[in-house]
């Protein structure tokens, strides 16, 4: 992998010498905590873009989110999601992919749902095999994963191929848009660096779809993880991470509840958290185009 010095996503292929923003963020991994990476804003796009190269495999093998399983917490951030999935025309004889599975836990939640689901993620060896690519699904979704890849629009050309005619295509990601650079701290779950590739603003992962042959149908600007359900909100969320060193770890380990019984906020945040989302993220539902 080389540097990132031009972008990649924008026709005008904007430069790294002519950048809006130019910020050094330290990861929030804890393994990586003293490690600095260049994210830099496109002047044509407003997309960011993370300039190192480096060597994603090796990251990826302290990845926290491999410890990522099926808790209260999961179960009511996923029934947000199918929620709105069945909003938009999924029924129980579709078929279903979710590309970037991660621990596929989504996967699983469906199933248990009583869909026919399945996942692909390239880091996880239960997910990995491509094999799964070469069919068509009813439904395509894909959260968290646009901005890990090294060519976005790559990306939409192999989903896209995945997905039968008339189908559903949902992408959920950070949004450059609301990232601040000035304030890295506070967007560090959107930013997660070394991680985060290219983070899309919201009209060029709009182009990317259309370009795609998708119809755009409706575009989300809160967290799937926002619920009213108590501790099960992206305010609280991130208020918890803050706490603990604002390190991503935080979202898979065990509860330090000594953070929310002793911090006002937080307590505050465990049943209101919901009435006061943060800005940083983007749901997209899309339908391919029918022949």
């Amino acid at each position: 992998m080389s540097e990132i010095t031009v972008c990649n996503i924008c026709e005008c292929h904007g430069k790294y010498e002519t950048a809006l923003e130019v910020t050094e963020i330290y990861s929030n991994v804890r393994k990586f905590k003293n490690e600095k990476f260049t994210v830099w804003r496109c002047s044509n796009c407003n997309s960011l873009h993370s300039k190192e190269a480096v060597n994603l495999d090796y990251y990826y093998e302290h990845y926290p989110i491999k410890q990522h399983t099926m808790n209260y917490a999961t179960r009511c951030a996923y029934r947000n999601r199918l929620r709105l999935l069945r909003k938009h025309g999924l029924k129980k004889e579709h078929t279903i992919l979710d590309f970037g599975c991660g621990q596929g836990v989504f996967v699983l939640f469906l199933q248990q749902c009583g869909y026919k689901a399945f996942g692909y993620d390239p880091y996880v060896e239960k997910y990995a095999d491509k094999k799964i690519l070469d069919n068509t699904f009813d439904v395509v979704t894909s959260y968290e994963t646009i901005e890990h890849v090294n060519q976005p629009s790559e990306f939409f050309g192999q989903v896209v191929c995945c997905l039968r005619q008339g189908g559903l295509m949902v992408i959920g990601t950070p949004n450059a848009d609301k990232i601040d650079l000035s304030n890295p701290k506070k967007f560090a779950m959107e930013l997660h660096q070394p991680y985060h590739r290219h983070i899309l603003s919201e009209g060029a992962l709009l182009s990317l779809g259309l370009k795609a042959g998708l119809n755009l149908i409706r575009v989300y600007h809160r967290f799937y993880f926002d619920t009213l359900c108590p501790m099960v909100n992206t305010r609280l969320l991130k208020a918890y991470v803050r706490c603990a060193g604002n390190f991503c770890d935080a979202m898979f380990e065990k509860p330090h509840y000594r953070y929310l019984l002793t911090s006002p906020q937080l307590l505050f945040y465990i049943f209101a958290g919901y009435f006061f989302p943060p800005q940083g993220q983007i749901t997209v539902f899309f339908r391919k185009t029918p022949n």
